[in-house]
């Protein structure tokens, strides 16, 4: 619903504010007053086109502001934006150098935003607004409420969306396969590379430290055999020499303890050394100067080498990478058979329940353009023919295959036409007035703004549409633009807009009617700009017959 609008430097206004009711709201005024420029500015917070020709002259910007109060967290969910509890608040800005700015809930926004928004809280028909009911999409939600299908399109979009997720999924699965085959034959060549290798663990660090050995082989052998030779085998020799020592020693222990402990560590060095002797005699031993494992084991190292350069210090590890990589590409294959399966199940169920859904749809439209006739010829137009026309779409859409285009003859003998294409605004907006009598499925208390409604009726048909209107009003906001009298009089609150010229400027004003005001107001609209007490009369009485129904 509508709760508050505020227009700055918009054509005519410089500055405007109207707080709206739930209801019937209606704004009336002489000709030319700027009743259509609020109707134009509340279309700019639908999305319409701006120009810099609607900034007021002199201005820099026009601003066009409201607050809505309706639940539309879902919407803003899907643009990004935050919601602010049950209110949001809309503010489009136009510069006089065509710049235009969005905010939706003081957050930058888009016109593109606006556009998808909008039908979700506002509806404008007249002769110059974007008809949200001559959408197919609209006129498909429109049509599935009156033939209690709801539930059926709405199975039908669960399954497209389904359709849809595992066609992406197959799609990024084909996608990933093609990488990995186009790497089959890399993978594959460093696969059998590495195999041909057969690396062992820490092989290469052994290989490192055994070569290190074989290349200085005569070195490490010349050292062994001189530090034996040093300790024990020569006759001058560390042993010989500790031998000498360790008896001198216990023979003077025996005239002085105190060398005791002298004589017990000597023994235990001597005992050291002996062991050390041993075993650079058995290292001598061991020593192998073999020319060809050297030349072997330095191909070796360097085919491991080469390898750790391609493919990093883990061979083993990189080859369990490409081993599981290899054998993806074979598990892809078995996943991308699963995903068509499922793919081609939930097609086959989607033209089943479309299909069914389509039949109904279309069965129940004889029915839905009888009802509509019958609104119109209450509305003066007698001689209209309202039909639907069908086209049937490829399959795979979210509404199923059908689109609906809703098409109006107004006079006897003319061929029925699509809304987008009826000229006169006063005839789009009663059709549009039937359409919303017969098919009042809508979100509860959204705002219907009718601008034209009157255009070429009087009399009987105008209390008509009056009726109409307020009994649109207890689902929807209602906003109607009109001169008559017989229309305004049905209405829970009235708006009289005036051009004035102040200071050398032209400017609209607005303000709410009550009591003697608004009967003054009634009077005017029928009688003219001299209200008479019979006019008054006249008023109260039509007032009175309106409240009693």
């Amino acid at each position: 619903m509508l709760r508050f609008l505020r227009v700055r430097n918009f054509a005519l206004i410089d500055e405007l504010e109207i707080h709206f009711e739930r209801g019937f709201n209606l704004l009336s005024g002489e000709t030319g007053a700027g009743k259509s420029i609020i109707v134009d500015a509340l279309g700019l917070l639908a999305g319409s086109k701006a120009s810099a020709g609607m900034v007021r002259t002199g201005e820099n910007r026009a601003i066009v502001e409201a607050i809505i109060e309706t639940d539309l967290q879902r919407e803003l969910d899907s643009l990004g934006l935050d919601s602010e509890g049950d209110q949001i608040v809309i503010r489009r800005e136009i510069s006089s150098d065509d710049r235009n700015r969005v905010y939706i809930n003081n957050q930058p926004s888009t016109v593109s935003a606006l556009r998808d928004l909008a039908p979700a809280f506002l509806d404008i028909h007249g002769q110059h607004e974007q008809q949200t009911l001559s959408d197919s999409s609209i006129q498909l939600a429109l049509i599935d409420a009156f033939a209690e299908t709801a539930a059926e399109a709405e199975k039908v979009r669960g399954l497209h969306a389904e359709s849809q997720r595992i066609e992406a999924e197959l799609a990024e699965l084909l996608a990933d396969h093609a990488r990995k085959v186009e790497r089959l034959d890399l993978l594959t060549f460093q696969r059998d590379e590495i195999q041909k290798t057969n690396p062992k663990p820490g092989e290469t660090e052994e290989a490192r430290q055994r070569l290190e050995v074989l290349s200085h082989a005569g070195k490490l052998l010349e050292a062994a055999e001189r530090g034996y030779q040093s300790l024990y085998e020569s006759e001058s020799s560390v042993l010989s020499m500790l031998a000498q020592t360790l008896k001198s020693l216990r023979d003077a222990a025996q005239h002085d303890v105190r060398l005791q402990p002298l004589v017990a560590q000597t023994e235990t060095a001597r005992i050291g050394i002996h062991d050390i002797a041993y075993a650079l005699r058995d290292y001598a031993g061991q020593v192998d100067a073999n020319p060809q494992e050297l030349e072997r084991l330095q191909a070796r190292l360097a085919e491991l080498e080469r390898l750790h350069r391609k493919y990093g210090p883990d061979l083993l590890g990189h080859l369990e990478k490409v081993r599981r990589e290899t054998d993806s590409i074979g598990l892809t294959e078995l996943k991308k058979e699963e995903l068509e399966k499922k793919l081609a199940g939930a097609r086959r169920e989607y033209d089943q329940v479309a299909a069914s859904l389509s039949r109904k749809r279309r069965s129940s439209t004889r029915k839905l353009e009888s009802a509509v006739e019958r609104e119109l010829k209450s509305l003066a137009m007698p001689g209209a023919r309202f039909r639907t026309a069908w086209e049937d779409v490829q399959p795979g859409r979210a509404g199923g295959i059908d689109r609906p285009d809703f098409r109006i003859s107004a006079n006897t003998g003319e061929e029925p036409m699509s809304l987008n294409k009826v000229a006169s605004g006063g005839e789009l907006s009663r059709v549009m007035l039937a359409l919303r009598t017969v098919l009042a499925t809508d979100r509860l208390h959204k705002t219907l703004v009718f601008d034209e409604v009157d255009a070429g009726i009087g009399g009987k048909a105008a209390e008509t549409v009056g009726r109409k209107l307020k009994e649109l009003s207890s689902r929807y906001q209602i906003l109607c633009v009109t001169h008559l009298a017989q229309i305004a009089a049905f209405a829970d609150h009235q708006y009289r807009i005036e051009k004035l010229v102040i200071d050398g400027r032209t400017v609209t004003r607005i303000e709410s009617m009550t009591g003697d005001a608004r009967i003054d107001e009634l009077a005017r609209m029928m009688s003219g700009s001299r209200v008479t007490d019979a006019a008054r009369l006249h008023i109260r009485e039509l007032l009175r017959l309106a409240i009693s129904g």
